[in-house]
């Protein structure tokens, strides 16, 4: 029996919109750069996670962007260690293009970022059964979505370690979580998600970077205009470019050379997707 995914008076009063029905990902994902992407957008993604929570499947849920993408092609226990995402989705217009080149036959569908998920889950979640693990000021970012920091939320923001001692506290720390947030940035956090689901399966993990930064008003995103058109990145390169002109200018030269050879000779040789 499916168990309900709880929301309490404040969040239910602060939601004007329907609450999106949970509902399992049905599509069948693409293989591009070895990695099986899902094709479904932010929305259908979010159906799914609700899904995932309310029937305990727990799972990693992934989003792809280049910047993992040529961290794998750089680094191969790094890919082999990213694969084990139960769903993978595109988190960046390269990938969406790449998948929609693989196979023709997906409908069109658009990128389906951290970011969003993370914001659209905490107003719909049970702080009691949800874990943040890192994140600048996650309570800031709480609060400025109208949400109690002390409302039950296990959030640790002080420095994690991956040894086995300190995982092992972790792991008896989020007993009862069906959502952990981790929030500790590439590639730290896959790291700790990759040690920490094997013995948690009912969890539900979910690598979101910098996110809180965003939803607390700490670090800001591209206009939406900008997003549409694939253009965040050059937004950030311009708004940090000390911090991020190697990332974006150097670093993702690997990802998109293996995104273009993947694309260019899966069309040559009429590769299609793979079965779910």
């Amino acid at each position: 029996m499916r168990g309900p995914v709880h929301l309490s008076d404040s969040d239910q009063s602060m939601n004007s919109e329907p609450r999106p029905e949970p509902k399992r990902i049905s599509q069948h994902p693409v293989e591009v750069c070895g990695y099986q992407i899902t094709p479904v957008d932010g929305p259908v993604l979010l159906r799914h996670v609700l899904w995932q929570i309310a029937e305990k499947k727990g799972g990693w849920v992934l989003a792809l962007n280049l910047d993992l993408v040529a961290r794998g092609e750089r680094d191969p226990e790094f890919a082999r260690l990213i694969r084990r995402a139960e769903v993978t989705v595109a988190d960046g217009y390269p990938l969406v293009w790449g998948a929609r080149k693989k196979d023709r036959t997906i409908p069109p569908f658009d990128r389906a970022t951290g970011s969003d998920l993370t914001q659209s889950l905490l107003s719909l979640v049970d702080p009691n059964t949800t874990a943040i693990i890192g994140g600048k000021d996650p309570r800031l970012a709480l609060r400025k979505e109208g949400l109690n920091p002390d409302a039950g939320w296990f959030i640790f923001d002080g420095i994690v370690q991956l040894d086995e001692a300190f995982v092992a506290d972790l792991r008896s720390k989020l007993e009862g979580r069906t959502l952990v947030f981790v929030a500790l940035g590439v590639p730290k956090q896959e790291r700790l998600i990759a040690l920490l689901k094997p013995s948690m399966p009912g969890t539900t993990f979910i690598g979101v970077g910098g996110s809180f930064e965003f939803i607390a008003g700490l670090s800001s995103r591209a206009p939406v205009w900008m997003q549409k058109r694939g253009l965040e990145w050059f937004y950030r390169l311009c708004t940090e470019p000390r911090r991020l002109w190697r990332r974006y200018l150097i670093d993702y030269i690997p990802g998109a050379k293996a995104l273009l050879k993947d694309v260019w000779f899966g069309e040559k040789s009429g590769t299609n997707s793979s079965a779910l």
